[in-house]
């Protein structure tokens, strides 16, 4: 199948985890044999230096970054119309030499909307893949932006989530239930498997002492990490415990503020910064214990690389979460409560030191290949 994907979330070369889960995506479907084309457009507010591979794209995926020219913060129920008029060249291009059987495009709006339009001109089908907060957060906004991302919703042929709490969003939004699918998120089992602590640690540069907790994500306060913080200094008192932050964001300068005034930076809590998505699985592999204690979540793909290193975790109940802990023995916390993350983590760790790290670490029911699920969307996308 040929196969256009479009979406403003994929990487580039100033931004590589930019939408990593969207390159996955592509590097699966040309791993299965479908030829890929993809459409990308970047904000007018990006980087203006060139991109060096405009005609190849990463990992070698025809890739076109046409710059989109927006009203920053205003009319932003209307971006799809400023995204489909800056990507119309390269659209047309794209379906002139191309010639798409099927559209596929992450984030509802504007991108889903853009890529439905241009599937509908063609006569051929569309599929928009949600992200988790265009419908968890931006279609739960009263007014005319609610109206776009439904509209964009219902515009697609195909609507895909990643979780069954997303797919039940979606629902809840009127789409019909025949549309929406269940498409799990897939682990690069070759890269994501388990290994020494001790010589990841190493290869980090850890001192292979006391247990070690990561978090993984966007230092955002929707990720909750002041609430984790509370939670360190809490256990910090009771045991020798280190946190390591492996992210960067707009939080970044606070929750740095916030360690220092609980006395913990560079003692116990570690601002690990951005990390290549090569590098994660040491991390985990390094780490005792994965924590999430965001606020608000889809289905963090963060907490299946755990388990694929051999790692548990303990996270908040939001979104999609519990479909991941399913069949382990991960604990699972209400969000913003600091007791109960305390006491979650704290209990975790204490089961780590009755097995020993006997057991060979977590157990990761369900995980699926990249290319199973990525297969999984081409037959949605070819019915």
């Amino acid at each position: 199948m040929r196969v256009l994907f479009f979406s403003s979330i994929f990487p580039r070369s100033w931004n590589v985890t930019l939408g990593i889960y969207c390159q996955h995506v592509c590097r699966a479907l040309v791993d299965l044999g479908h030829e890929v084309r993809v459409v990308s457009p970047k904000g007018w507010m990006e980087p203006r230096g060139r991109d060096p591979r405009p005609a190849h794209g990463l990992e070698g995926i025809p890739t076109e970054y046409p710059v989109y020219v927006y009203p920053p913060r205003i009319l932003q129920s209307r971006y799809d119309r400023f995204m489909a008029l800056s990507s119309h060249a390269a659209m047309k291009r794209v379906f002139d030499q191309f010639r798409p059987e099927a559209v596929l495009s992450y984030w509802a709006h504007p991108d889903g909307a853009v890529a439905a339009r241009f599937a509908r001109a063609a006569g051929i089908p569309s599929g928009v893949i949600v992200g988790g907060s265009d419908v968890l957060v931006l279609a739960r906004e009263p007014g005319r932006r609610q109206r776009a991302v439904i509209d964009a919703l219902h515009a697609n042929s195909a609507v895909i989530t990643v979780g069954r709490d997303l797919a039940r969003a979606v629902r809840a939004l009127g789409v019909p239930s025949h549309k929406v699918h269940v498409v799990y998120q897939g682990v690069d089992k070759a890269l994501f498997a388990p290994g020494s602590a001790a010589e990841a640690r190493k290869r980090l540069g850890i001192a292979p002492r006391g247990r070690m907790l990561v978090a993984v994500g966007s230092l955002l306060p929707v990720k909750g990490i002041d609430v984790l913080l509370d939670a360190v200094a809490a256990l910090a008192k009771k045991r020798d415990v280190s946190l390591y932050l492996v992210g960067d964001g707009k939080s970044r300068p606070a929750l740095e503020r916030q360690a220092e005034r609980l006395g913990l930076k560079d003692r116990v809590v570690h601002f690990a910064g951005k990390v290549d998505q090569r590098a994660l699985p040491d991390w985990y592999r390094a780490a005792d214990l994965t924590v999430l204690a965001s606020r608000s979540e889809g289905v963090p793909n963060v907490l299946r690389e755990s388990l694929a290193c051999g790692t548990p975790f303990v996270a908040t109940q939001v979104g999609g979460v519990a479909e991941i802990a399913e069949g382990t023995d991960c604990l699972l916390v209400p969000a913003e409560n600091v007791p109960a993350l305390t006491a979650a983590i704290e209990r975790s760790l204490a089961l780590l030191d009755q097995r020993r790290d006997d057991d060979g670490g977590a157990s990761s029911p369900g995980l699926m290949t990249w290319e199973e699920s990525t297969q999984q969307l081409v037959e949605l996308l070819g019915q």
